[in-house]
């Protein structure tokens, strides 16, 4: 059995993912801290639209059509790869 390698990225290469994904309609996998400290996972979500001023960034899901606006500071995980700041 192959192991899979998980990279790290910076906060700003998170960022440049979120504009692209944004841009291309591609789904993203994100896991993200709510603000008492649970974990939540997106799992196979758009981004519906990316507030890089406000810090917050708007998840679709396509299927239900449900919209999450989270801080972008709170998601640790994306794709399979940590976040760092």
């Amino acid at each position: 059995m192959e192991k899979k390698t998980r990279y790290a990225m910076h906060f700003n290469e998170m960022l440049h993912l979120l504009a692209i994904a944004e841009e291309h309609r591609q789904t993203l996998n994100i896991k993200a801290w709510r603000s008492d400290g649970e974990i939540i996972e997106y799992k196979g979500w758009l981004v519906h639209h990316d507030y890089w001023r406000g810090g917050y960034v708007k998840l679709r899901n396509p299927v239900s059509r449900q919209i999450r606006q989270i801080p972008e500071i709170f998601i640790f995980e994306i794709n399979n790869h940590q976040v760092y700041l």
